[in-house]
């Protein structure tokens, strides 16, 4: 069942409920308090009745002693108002003190009747009671002038019990008119306000099945245009997360490509020396040059393992920081770099404005050697290459040489695994192309920034920007 089904039937449920309770009590309500009304009213009217009897018996008297015993004399006296009061639902008798019948119109009430047991001449008697096939409320008391007389008052109140049927069936009809009137009403009102949510269902199956642009469109200021502004910053999160994983996997997929290529490359060299020197008739001279080439492609797989080594180390998170000493951290990067740089006489000049730096050294020292050892690559024979330390609002570390410099889309890959700008100047001074990659995760680990600055046949700068130092 739909969310605006139950909604519905709820909704339709409480208030048939409601509204039919409130109806029945209304309708006991305004029955019972017409029925106290008629009670009240048949109270005094039996009372007028009643002092008009004893009036008359007492005017008679005066003329016809012991008229309050005769049956006659009483009957020609009261016989008026029997005519007077039937017409109007009133039923008049008159009882002895010994039950005998003076004056009757009530076949139901006999003179055994509870309602004509009195405990004081004052005490008036009430009841329910039908007659004639009509409910009547009747009352009894006995004449105070003459005790020996019960006057009995009975009043048709048949009428309000056809007023509540009447009413009952105006209220049926009205509840019929009002539920559908309400059914119409909460089914429009529930299909506006599910509209939005079946909006956001639909985009959150369209997003389910990889449309990860789509976003919900809701225009309101309640909790549902909140929650479809919640919905979309996390559908923006999830749009960039999977941007985010697709972005590594393909670079994943593009490293272990370009890890394939260049392994098969001096695999390829050494099996086909190899297999050369194996079974080839060969001088001392061919044999030298096969080994030798053997031996170049054995150290350019050495250098290979050595920076995925490198790569590797330099993504585990758990680094000792501590305080270095700047100079000694150049002394040291320029004992390492010598070898690289003394056979094609490059110079490497430092510069340090900055006493003590923050880090792990082992990775600082594999960082900046890499920098160096690219620039070396980049710069001519007998040129020179610029190591600085310093501070602009935080501390900077500067590598910068004259070389080839790059074009800006080169700069904007460099930092990617493999990726060589000149794969033949690279291949030549034994590069694999994870120098700066290797720059850029210790850099990272670091908290800092680098920075490219290159100009094509005018050289390269590198900066270290230790930005939450």
């Amino acid at each position: 069942m739909k969310l605006w089904h139950k909604i519905f039937i709820s909704m339709f449920v409480i208030f048939t409920i409601t509204f039919n309770a409130g109806v029945f009590y209304i309708t006991s309500y305004s029955y019972n308090f017409n029925r106290e009304r008629e009670r009240e009213n048949a109270i005094r009217e039996q009372q007028m009745i009643q002092s008009s009897i004893e009036s008359r018996i007492t005017t008679a008297e005066t003329l016809f002693p012991n008229v309050a015993n005769t049956n006659f004399m009483l009957g020609s006296i009261l016989g008026s108002l029997l005519d007077f009061y039937e017409p109007q639902g009133v039923l008049l008798a008159l009882f002895y003190e010994n039950g005998s019948i003076l004056l009757y119109d009530m076949p139901s009430i006999t003179s055994d009747n509870p309602l004509l047991i009195f405990e004081s001449d004052l005490q008036k008697n009430t009841m329910e009671e039908t007659i004639n096939n009509k409910r009547h409320i009747v009352v009894a008391s006995i004449l105070p002038e003459y005790p020996h007389l019960t006057f009995v008052y009975a009043r048709d109140i048949s009428q309000i019990d056809d007023f509540r049927a009447d009413i009952s069936r105006v209220f049926v009809f009205v509840n019929v008119i009002v539920l559908i009137f309400l059914g119409i009403s909460v089914y429009l009102l529930l299909r506006h306000i599910i509209k939005p949510i079946t909006n956001m269902k639909t985009t959150v199956a369209e997003i389910a099945d990889g449309a990860y642009n789509k976003r919900v469109v809701i225009n309101s200021h309640d909790e549902l245009g909140a929650l479809a502004n919640s919905f979309n910053r996390m559908a923006d999160s999830v749009e960039e997360n999977m941007i985010q994983l697709t972005k590594v996997s393909e670079e994943k997929q593009q490293f272990i490509d370009d890890l394939t290529h260049e392994i098969k490359t001096p695999l390829t060299s050494i099996l086909g020396y190899s297999e050369y020197l194996q079974f080839a008739k060969y001088t001392e001279n061919e044999r030298i040059i096969a080994t030798g080439y053997l031996y170049e492609t054995a150290m350019r797989l050495n250098t290979l393992s050595d920076k995925l080594l490198d790569l590797t180390y330099s993504r585990d998170e758990n680094i000792e920081i501590k305080s270095l000493d700047t100079r000694i951290l150049f002394e040291d990067l320029t004992a390492m770099v010598l070898p690289v740089l003394a056979p094609r006489n490059i110079k490497l000049n430092t510069s340090v404005d900055l006493p003590e730096i923050t880090g792990d050294e082992t990775l600082l020292l594999a960082m900046l050697s890499n920098l160096v050892e690219n620039a070396a690559r980049a710069s001519t024979d007998s040129s020179s290459i610029t190591v600085k330390a310093y501070i602009e609002k935080y501390p900077i570390i500067e590598v910068s040489d004259n070389g080839c410099g790059m074009e800006q889309k080169d700069v904007e890959r460099i930092m990617s695994p493999f990726y060589r700008v000149d794969k033949s100047r690279s291949r030549m001074f034994g590069g694999v192309g994870l120098g700066l990659s290797i720059v850029s995760q210790i850099a990272t680990l670091h908290g800092a920034k680098v920075n490219v600055i290159s100009v094509p046949n005018i050289g390269t700068t590198v900066k270290i920007c230790f930005t939450s130092s």
